[in-house]
């Protein structure tokens, strides 16, 4: 089993401003089965990263594991992730 571990905030600073960062995080990952999202000193995410996030999540091959986000980001995955189960009527 291939794994990465990607320390977003030596990449990104402490913010997940747009769409298109999450999606060069998981090209980083294409080839990995497991890629491991450090979220530590991460204070902000944008709704249009989130979106992307969950739509990268949903549609890439690795395994992913988030570690060290804190309470506001994963509250915003959450509701992101629910809403993206209801529209496309799919789970992970």
């Amino acid at each position: 089993m291939t794994q990465i571990e990607i320390n977003l905030s030596n990449r990104y600073k402490n913010k997940l401003g747009i769409g298109p960062t999450a999606k060069k995080i998981f090209q980083e990952a294409e080839g990995y089965d497991e890629v491991i999202l450090n979220f530590e000193n991460i204070e902000f995410m944008s709704r249009s990263f989130a979106q992307e996030y969950v739509f990268q999540k949903y549609n890439s091959k690795p395994k992913v594991i988030e570690t060290n986000m804190n309470e506001n980001i994963e509250e915003l995955l959450k509701l992101v992730t629910e809403e993206y189960e209801e529209y496309f009527n799919v789970t992970k």
